[in-house]
């Protein structure tokens, strides 16, 4: 039997004011689970409008060359 089906076979048995219970419990894992990716999305646009990876899109930005690795030791 899966798990789902053990549910709703204990659930059958339950008085009402239980089963009342679980489905406020149902509710509130369902807010937890939507608000949960809600914060990540908030997060990530939080992050994104910052401006604080403004620097990857400045076209100024100029590339580093070969010449630039080189490093002179003087004896």
């Amino acid at each position: 039997m899966t798990d789902r089906h053990q549910i709703i076979k204990e659930m059958e048995n339950l008085p009402q004011e239980l089963v009342e219970e679980v489905n406020d419990f149902i509710a509130f894992i369902r807010k937890k689970r939507v608000s949960s990716k809600l914060e990540v999305k908030s997060w990530s646009d939080f992050s994104l409008s910052s401006g604080a990876f403004d620097f990857w899109n400045d076209p100024e930005e100029e590339d580093y060359t070969l010449r630039d690795l080189r490093k002179k030791y003087e004896l």
